[in-house]
């Protein structure tokens, strides 16, 4: 997955970036507001969350897995005159010291822990890393039916860089609840002409939201406040997200 962010992260801010249909942004700046004392986003990738929070005056630091990625939230750090506190890290192994009040998971990273056992460890280690009290905060797509796509399925067209970025997609489900997702990206000039190509692929296990207050629980963590689409207290939606508090 690393190697897949690194080769995007040049145009992520047109791709995912603008994938995101809620203001999950503004909602996770209210809640660390609101919250005080030091935040730690895990899979900050280029800053999308980190800076806009940075930029609010709230003491963050992220960590990512991908160097292309914070490579560039560093340049845009800079260009906005703000600070870059970021490491590169695997959040599978999580090297820092304990003293969070709060813990972002956000835009459903957790779906990219596809080994068996691996979300319990995450979670464990979460629940060291916060202060006594702190909050788990940790958002997921909402799982629904998938059916095996043979070939790429047109995304979108969106301007980049003065060419045209176009993405296809084709998604098929594997065993063990995993999903491969595909994207193909090419940079088109304005005569039509691909100037550039980069197929990735990835796998993600979706996690339900029962599966999610199961695996906090079980963790050690006291489940608390939920939202879905970043939002509504109760319902259903694209994306649900959870609170968790430390002991």
């Amino acid at each position: 997955m690393t190697d897949n962010y690194d080769r995007i992260a040049r145009f992520y801010d047109v791709d995912m970036a603008q994938n995101m249909p809620f203001d999950d942004i503004g909602f996770y700046a209210d809640l660390c507001g609101q919250r005080g004392g030091p935040v730690l986003e895990l899979g900050c990738g280029n800053g999308r969350i980190l800076l806009p929070l940075l930029r609010r005056g709230i003491d963050a630091v992220g960590i990512d897995a991908s160097t292309g990625m914070l490579s560039v939230l560093r340049r845009k750090a800079a260009e906005q005159s703000l600070p870059a506190p970021v490491a590169r890290m695997d959040i599978r192994n999580l090297a820092l010291r304990p003293g969070f009040a709060v813990i972002l998971c956000p835009y459903s990273l957790i779906t990219y822990i596809t080994e068996d056992g691996a979300i319990a460890q995450l979670l464990e280690r979460v629940r060291r890393l916060l202060v006594p009290g702190g909050v788990f905060v940790v958002d997921a797509f909402v799982p629904h039916p998938v059916i095996a796509q043979t070939d790429f399925q047109p995304d979108y067209r969106r301007p980049c860089d003065g060419l045209t970025l176009a993405r296809w997609k084709r998604i098929r489900p594997l065993d063990g609840a995993v999903n491969r997702i595909e994207r193909r990206y090419q940079l088109i000039d304005a005569a039509g002409v691909i100037v550039e190509q980069i197929d990735i692929a990835e796998t993600i296990r979706p996690v339900a939201p029962d599966a999610l207050r199961l695996a906090v629980a079980k963790a050690g963590l006291r489940l608390g406040q939920e939202w879905w689409n970043y939002g509504a207290a109760s319902g259903s939606g694209q994306f649900f997200t959870l609170a968790a508090h430390a002991p």
